[in-house]
């Protein structure tokens, strides 16, 4: 995938992100935390960003999502933000982070939160033989959302992220913030 969304809030207008979800890795996986920033829940759905990681980012509570051979960052897909919304998370995210679209693997029930690229005749042959990758027996084709990586990668940690420990130390402090705001 390319980093063609540019800077957070850059090159890729809210109003053209219609339809796409957001891989959220981090912070954003937390309810409380999207409810404080958007002012409502937002459909979710269950994902993984292969080749890619949470990583703990030096002297700070929040990840920054960097590549990573081998890596698979676990996360969520929320769905239906406007683009006041989407401003709203542009300006949350800052410039230390890249707006971009990667691969995810949707898991479980619902409305379908990404959109799904039509596949490109003649980009491969699937059973049927009609255009698309071949996939192996249980295995689910990748749709696409944004997400923010992390612009720095020479400042990152060699540690992934722990949510867990997010939600014993930080999670009641951060939120709280973000209410009083």
């Amino acid at each position: 995938m390319s980093d063609v969304m540019g800077a957070a809030g850059g090159q890729a207008p809210v109003g053209e992100r219609a339809g796409l979800g957001l891989f959220a890795y981090g912070t954003l996986m937390f309810e409380a935390v999207v409810e404080g920033l958007v002012g409502r829940r937002l459909p979710t759905a269950p994902a993984v960003a292969a080749g890619w990681r949470a990583a703990r980012l030096p002297g700070r509570v929040y990840p920054g999502l960097v590549p990573a051979a081998g890596g698979r960052a676990l996360g969520l897909v929320l769905s239906g933000l406007t683009p006041a919304e989407w401003s709203v998370l542009d300006a949350f995210e800052g410039d230390s982070y890249l707006l971009r679209t990667v691969a995810v693997e949707v898991s479980g029930a619902g409305p379908d939160p990404v959109r799904v690229p039509a596949p490109v005749p003649g980009a491969g042959t699937g059973a049927s033989g009609v255009g698309g990758p071949v996939l192996d027996a249980g295995e689910r084709p990748a749709s696409v959302a944004l997400t923010y990586t992390w612009r720095n990668l020479a400042d990152v940690e060699d540690e992934d992220w722990d949510p867990n420990w997010f939600t014993t130390h930080w999670l009641s402090r951060y939120t709280a913030r973000l209410w009083d705001d």
